[in-house]
């Protein structure tokens, strides 16, 4: 499992809590946390597609 992956599993855990939520406040508090959630996987889905892309790069110059 990437870390995207694991980002991403946690962001559906944390939606899953939101739904299941009867506080309001409780609720946004989990859809804020699987928010955070997603932009960590977004922001490690470009870090893996940069380091795919710098490997194909060192590898082209060889």
């Amino acid at each position: 499992m990437s870390t995207a992956d694991f980002y991403h599993q946690n962001a559906a855990s944390e939606r899953l809590a939101a739904s299941k939520a009867d506080l309001p406040n409780r609720r946004r508090q989990h859809e804020q946390s699987a928010e955070r959630w997603e932009q960590m996987a977004r922001a490690a889905e470009e870090t893996e597609r940069r380091t795919l892309i710098n490997e194909a790069q060192k590898r082209a110059f060889r």
